[in-house]
């Protein structure tokens, strides 16, 4: 009986022993793949970043536009400028110059004003850089040097801003009426990042009560 007992013994020690080795791999497999996995993030995190910046300061300096004249579809690129005033710079006055590739006339020229929807509640002027998203509503005058016109808008982004500077990633759509019998109307869509100041002349009193 003696010896029946230690020969159990001994089979359940190996068993343990081979169970334990086993398991013991498995979960350093898991181990390495989420090693694995954590270092593929860190590796492609910290590739897609510079990617990333790259990116913005293209769409930060060119913005393409679409547009639909005669029936025809142009490229090109364009690129905005904003003034805006009140206390957190809603309401603002743009400048927006606009090259076409192809067409008949290449180069226009927009002034407009526009209102700023945040959708955001309890934005207070701060020094601090505060983010919402925006729907614009503008109009403005149109001219391409050689005929003149009119034209409404809507954009939609996100703003960053604060109560001195912004930075607007957006989409705007808009319709120009040219003046004139033989003129032809524009519609164009553009994207990319609209840079803007704030109260330039005046000093928001961003100070809370306390």
């Amino acid at each position: 009986m003696g010896k029946k007992y230690i020969r159990v013994i001994f089979i359940i020690f190996i068993v343990i022993s081979l169970w334990g080795k086993a398991y013991s791999q498995n979960s350093y497999k898991p181990i390495n793949r989420i090693s694995r996995l954590e270092n593929l993030k860190l590796t492609s995190g910290s590739s897609f970043l510079p990617v990333s910046i790259a990116a913005a300061s293209i769409f930060y300096i060119i913005n393409p536009i679409i547009l639909y004249e005669n029936k025809k579809l142009f490229a090109g690129i364009t690129k905005e400028f904003s003034i805006g005033f009140g206390k957190l710079g809603e309401h603002r006055f743009g400048a927006e110059y606009s090259f076409i590739l192809g067409g008949n006339v290449k180069h226009h020229l927009r002034f407009s004003y526009k209102y700023d929807m945040l959708l955001k509640d309890n934005i207070k002027p701060s020094h601090m850089f505060q983010s919402t998203s925006v729907i614009s509503l503008g109009a403005g005058y149109f001219t391409d040097y050689n005929a003149n016109g009119v034209f409404p808008e809507v954009t939609y982004g996100y703003s960053i801003r604060n109560h001195k500077l912004l930075f607007y990633p957006h989409v705007k759509l808009r319709y120009t009426y040219v003046f004139g019998k033989d003129k032809i109307n524009k519609t164009d869509i553009s994207f990319g990042i609209i840079f803007g100041i704030a109260n330039p002349f005046i000093d928001v009193n961003i100070r809370r009560d306390n």
